[in-house]
């Protein structure tokens, strides 16, 4: 009878420390309120304390594409609940983290698509001009100069970019409504950036 009770007392010693090892710990969260986002565009970052007290300090970090680790964005302070929010503009791609009282977060990384734009120049020729936007050039890259229809989409032909990643090019519009746009695939992009697109324009010709 002894030794099943100290037998037992050992089982619950064990299964107490178990419990206690798999108890979670206090923790910081954080998410994003987008996963990509257009080159100039922001994006809110946001999570929460486990206390669940105001006036916590929330650390914020940062490591954008190429960087060896990550770097301080700030400090922001948390809200009723323990929730905190952070606005950021990455300009390549951005993996996040958050830090508090010697915790952190897991990493959400936001992904950036350069900024595309599509501009008529003249409608009697068809002739439009691009651009692309980042942090870095995009010189002897390609954008897709692409019609829209109720079929699907064309691709029209394929536009060498400039030293100063734009370009201006003429396509032969249909009798009556166009819709065209211009795409920067991620073989073009990239590293750091995936696809980028212009807006739809509607051209009447």
């Amino acid at each position: 009878m002894r030794k099943t009770l100290v037998v037992l007392a050992a089982l619950a010693t064990t299964l107490g420390g178990a419990v206690a090892a798999a108890a979670p710990r206090q923790s910081v969260t954080i998410s994003l309120s987008r996963p990509s986002v257009v080159y100039g565009g922001s994006v809110t970052l946001s999570g929460k304390v486990a206390n669940h007290r105001t006036g916590e300090t929330v650390d914020v970090l940062a490591e954008a594409f190429g960087a060896s680790s990550f770097s301080s964005l700030g400090s922001v302070t948390t809200t009723a609940g323990g929730k905190w929010t952070d606005v950021v503009k990455p300009t390549i791609q951005t993996a996040y983290r958050a830090t508090w009282s010697g915790l952190t977060s897991s990493t959400v990384t936001v992904k950036v698509r350069p900024l595309i734009t599509l501009t008529l120049i003249d409608v009697s020729t068809g002739r439009f001009s691009t651009k692309a936007t980042a942090a870095r050039s995009f010189a002897g890259k390609f954008v897709l100069v692409q019609r829209l229809s109720s079929s699907g989409v064309a691709t029209q032909k394929k536009v060498i970019l400039d030293t100063n990643s734009s370009a201006t090019f003429s396509v032969r519009l249909h009798q009556g409504r166009s819709r065209v746009r211009v795409v920067m695939p991620t073989s073009q992009t990239a590293p750091g950036y995936i696809t980028g697109a212009s807006k739809v324009l509607t051209v009447k010709g």
